[in-house]
């Protein structure tokens, strides 16, 4: 020990190899005398020893400078101790055996320890105050649930991280676990009028995965249907994936978690367009969540092109009155805006971008096409300039029809499309391609006349008028499987994950285009101008019942009942049993053709389609809730709460009547979280609760956040200009209706009068 104490205090003197002495064991006493030395010298000069290890006397070692210490520690300062600022514990508090404890961290000085303390408790109290903002402005049931983690001991830090960084009550399920599974109100399980072995949605993979996602007494509740299922897919394993291997965050995780990627989203400056706002960052956010919830859905322009020339400010396909309808409807979708459904306030920021799309569009509408001289050299650069301006007012005309009708002001957002229309003959829009034309434009016109073709037929066939546009476009779009680089993807990435995942996005286009033409020839069949619907004959409905399976028979793998799962693939099975429901209740009781077989009936094909219809709807509602903002989705919601009400009528003493009344309690609750983003919703939501039997009402009291006598006798914000026929099966019980002047407009007043003089809701609108 003498040996190792020596070498450590002052390095070896070397001599000559003859010179060295052999060293001896040092005795017991000069250890006991060096070691207690050693003690008590240890921390201000280390001992001094012979090379024969014997003690040796030493002149007394002048005591070094102690370096400066940072900060001591609280117990120096308070007995003034020369303090070494040793951690965790000094010296003297060492050796003294008292509790030492610093105010400060390493390497910070008192000023600097003050300081930061001070900054921490600004920023708790800011914390604070935006806990407070949220819990005050935020709906209903986010602020419940930002009370529930206050009470479960959540810090105002993290409650604040979950709410900026993404919707409240999703957000905070999905992290750390990533996976979410929505749950029914009231009944937790599927109704056992679905669960059949002839349901493909039933063997799709999303309901397998919501199934796997489910707990044991979940799974075992479900049925025995769940037993003639394929073995459910390893949760790991993605090789039949069509988002690729391993990749299975769409079947897992709902889609308002997920977020858009694209190049130039990011670095687009919408102040450069747009006069009503300068905050770049709210309305990059506003780009992002409509192309996340409706692009896909309402495809009026090719998203690529137009946020590459929003990027570098040039104006070929995008354009100021572009982008403030396109802003507008980000408005309805961005659920960070408190009050986003009042369309009638002017400090709404939706209000602001309608008005000055509006005002906008009226100018472009005016526009006069240049006259074609030999005398001006510049004519040709003139006119593509105002061909180029007609192709952005079109595809903003549609985006404002839309607007309106989420306002429940249709009768004047129809207008817009109609000019639209008339736009896109002036420059040969529908037509063959023209030969002037390079391969960019030539691919935004096809895109822009699809998107309106598509349009119009949606407007047409729901509120009952003959199409504007009687032919699709002659120029077809191209198969996504040979050509997908020409539409576009869409590229989505989810919480926790790497890589980004497409939509599928060309494939639905397409499959949404045939849709379409389809229904545009029931429309064109049908209606006329200034005359009632012609009532179809049974032959004529079984071949467009044809065409329509023939097309959901040829639709692309994606697009599959096995295969769908994003929030646009379901709406487009919605929509296709939809129209099978409307194409076959008015030979309901029809028994077939002489001479022709039918492996349905008609009644057999209506039962069908209304199972598969609520089977989507529930589908759509275990994997990504109602609550994000889906426009068309609402139509769904309510078409089937009519039919369901119904149903209910006729189920007393049913063993069905309890699950019938939880469908309608779902879908209720859809069209309630709905009307946070768009007025029309709350109108919908207003006539619904009306029609539901008192004991349903107060179910629905029970499951969702509703005062419904303040919602059905307290007066409507503003009243509605609509000619929405409401919600009847079939398109004669529709056109009937329109032809008595029964809208959803004079519905709610009629609603309202009779809430007036009773007590209870009027229910004989039904």
């Amino acid at each position: 020990m003498m040996q190792s104490g020596s070498e450590s205090a002052s390095p070896p003197v070397l001599q000559s190899a003859g010179s060295l002495r052999r060293l001896l064991p040092a005795s017991t006493a000069a250890l006991e005398t060096n070691g207690s030395r050693e003690k008590s010298t240890s921390r201000t000069h280390p001992a001094a020893a012979s090379p024969s290890g014997t003690s040796s006397p030493v002149a007394p070692a002048r005591r070094k400078r102690s370096a400066a210490t940072t900060a001591a520690c609280g117990a120096c300062r308070k007995r003034k101790s020369k303090c070494d600022g040793e951690r965790p514990a000094c010296s003297i508090c060492r050796d003294r055996e008292t509790a030492c404890e610093y105010d400060t961290n390493a390497a910070e000085t008192h000023t600097q320890a003050l300081k930061r303390k001070f900054n921490e408790l600004q920023n708790q109290k800011s914390a604070y105050e935006q806990v407070y903002e949220v819990l005050r402005t935020r709906p209903e049931d986010e602020a419940k649930e930002v009370y529930r983690r206050i009470r479960r001991g959540s810090d105002a830090v993290s409650i604040l991280r979950h709410v900026n960084y993404g919707d409240v009550l999703v957000q905070l399920a999905l992290v750390p676990e990533a996976r979410y599974r929505y749950e029914f109100p009231y009944l937790p399980d599927m109704p056992p009028f679905l669960r059949n072995l002839e349901n493909p949605y039933l063997d799709s993979e999303v309901y397998e995965y919501a199934l796997r996602q489910a707990s044991p007494t979940d799974c075992h509740r479900a049925g025995n249907h769940q037993q003639h299922q394929r073995l459910l897919p390893d949760a790991t394993n993605g090789v039949d994936s069509v988002y690729g291997a391993g990749e299975r965050d769409p079947y897992l995780k709902p889609y308002l978690s997920a977020t858009l990627v694209h190049p130039w989203l990011d670095s687009v400056k919408p102040s450069k367009w747009t006069t009503v706002s300068t905050d770049d960052v709210l309305m990059r956010k506003l780009l992002h969540d409509f192309f996340l919830f409706e692009y896909d859905w309402f495809t009026f322009f090719h998203k690529d092109y137009f946020l590459e020339d929003m990027g570098t400010e040039n104006r070929r396909f995008c354009s100021s009155l572009l982008v403030n309808a396109l802003l507008c409807i980000g408005c309805f979708c961005h659920r960070g805006l408190h009050g986003r459904a009042e369309f009638w306030n002017p400090k709404n920021l939706g209000y602001q971008f309608l008005a000055e799309a509006r005002r906008l569009f009226e100018i472009e509408s005016e526009r006069e096409r240049p006259l074609g001289s030999p005398a001006d050299p510049n004519w040709e650069h003139k006119y593509r300039e105002w061909e180029q301006s007609r192709i952005t007012a079109i595809q903003a005309g549609s985006l404002l029809t839309l607007a309106y009708n989420l306002n429940g002001s249709d009768r004047i957002g129809w207008r817009h499309t109609l000019a639209a229309v008339k736009m896109a003959n002036e420059i040969q829009l529908l037509g063959p391609p023209l030969e002037h034309h390079g391969p960019e434009i030539q691919r935004v016109r096809t895109y822009t006349a699809w998107g309106l073709f598509c349009w119009q037929a949606l407007g047409s066939y729901h509120y009952l008028q003959p199409p504007p546009i009687k032919e699709p476009p002659k120029t077809p779009l191209p198969d996504p499987l040979e050509q997908p680089h020409w539409y576009g993807e869409q590229w989505v990435r989810y919480p926790l994950s790497q890589s980004p995942l497409p939509t599928h996005h060309g494939h639905l286009f397409k499959a949404i285009a045939d849709f379409w033409t389809i229904i545009n020839d029931i429309s064109s069949a049908t209606f006329s101008p200034n005359c009632s619907p012609i009532k179809l004959p049974a032959h004529q409905r079984y071949e467009f019942y044809n065409r329509l399976q023939a097309w959901h028979r040829n639709l692309p793998e994606p697009l599959t009942p096995r295969k769908i799962v994003l929030p646009h693939q379901l709406k487009l099975h919605m929509h296709y049993n939809h129209m099978l429901i409307d194409l076959v209740t008015p030979i309901i009781d029809h028994t077939g053709i002489s001479g022709v077989h039918f492996p349905q009936t008609a009644r057999d094909i209506y039962n069908e389609a209304v199972t598969h219809l609520e089977t989507l709807l529930r589908l759509y509602y275990l994997r990504h809730g109602f609550e994000a903002s889906d426009t068309f989705l609402l139509h769904f919601l309510g078409y089937l709460n009519h039919i369901t009400m119904s149903a209910i009528e006729t189920s007393a003493g049913s063993s069905f009547l309890e699950a019938r009344r939880s469908t309608l309690l779902l879908l209720t609750k859809g069209i309630h979280d709905q009307a946070r983003n768009h007025f029309v919703a709350r109108a919908i939501l207003r006539l619904q609760v009306g029609l539901m039997r008192p004991e349903d009402v107060e179910l629905l009291r029970h499951h969702v956040d509703i005062e419904a006598e303040q919602l059905i006798y307290g007066p409507l914000e503003q009243a509605v200009h609509t000619g929405w026929p409401t919600y009847a099966v079939g398109l004669e019980t529709k056109a009937e209706q329109l032809r008595q002047g029964k809208t959803l407009a004079t519905y709610l007043e009629t609603l309202s009068l009779e809430s007036n003089s009773s007590p209870t809701p009027a229910r004989s609108l039904t």
